[in-house]
């Protein structure tokens, strides 16, 4: 049996040039993470698993300095790119091609507007019209193939990793939808809905056992449950 807790990136750059790397907010939400984990002594880890985008290596960097400000050790990071996210652009550019009467009025191009509710309807439109496999001619990794990749990962982490083992995994909201949906056998539609409600540094809870894979808990925020703390609740 193999534990492993799922952990999405904190909030990246969404108004920036360069979406990835962590916002000042999103450096705050990754240090209180860090602290969080490590404060917990009963808390230990044989492993840690990241994807290879910044956004991944940020976030683990807070958990590490946490972790050595308590005296704590942790073991080598892997990475792994298999656990990246799926190209948010190339996804968008395919879906505004097919249906440009979706375009954002005041931008024009993702990140998105600074209305979020807005960014949210457009998110929905296009992940639903990507998962139902209708732009895979115009990408070079369609919705089945990101499908794979995560699947291919996750059978890589768990081949090197087997056993009872508790594996700390770092990376995005569309991974971690995907291994919910497997865990729960849910169609791939409702792997969108899973994807959009993940927040950002929120804990997801799964474990291997006999061949597949369950979840024991979903997008926890346990390192900013204290009052007034909701303001660093974010989803992108």
């Amino acid at each position: 049996m193999t534990e492993i807790l799922a952990i999405r990136h904190a909030q990246a750059s969404f108004d920036a040039d360069d979406y990835d790397q962590l916002s000042v907010l999103g450096e705050d939400q990754a240090q209180r993470l860090g602290r969080w984990l490590a404060a917990d002594r009963d808390l230990v880890f044989d492993a840690i698993v990241v994807g290879a985008m910044r956004r991944h290596q940020q976030t683990v960097n807070a958990i590490e300095q946490a972790f050595a400000a308590a005296g704590r050790s942790l073991p080598e990071v892997e990475i792994d790119a298999g656990f990246n996210e799926f190209d948010h652009g190339a996804v968008f550019s395919a879906f505004l091609a097919e249906h440009p009467e979706h375009r954002p009025a005041d931008r024009e191009a993702m990140p998105g507007p600074r209305d979020r509710m807005q960014v949210a309807r457009y998110l929905m439109a296009a992940l639903r019209h990507w998962a139902s496999g209708a732009l895979d001619a115009r990408l070079d990794e369609g919705w089945f193939a990101f499908r794979a990749r995560v699947a291919a990962a996750m059978a890589r982490l768990t081949e090197r990793h087997h056993g009872r083992e508790r594996v700390l995994l770092v990376t995005s909201g569309g991974v971690i939808a995907q291994l919910a949906q497997r865990a729960l056998e849910v169609p791939d539609l409702r792997s969108v809905d899973l994807n959009i409600a993940i927040r950002n540094s929120a804990i997801s809870e799964f474990v291997v056992f006999e061949g597949g894979v369950r979840l024991l808990g979903f997008n926890q925020l346990p390192h900013l449950a204290a009052p007034g703390e909701r303001r660093l609740w974010t989803h992108f």
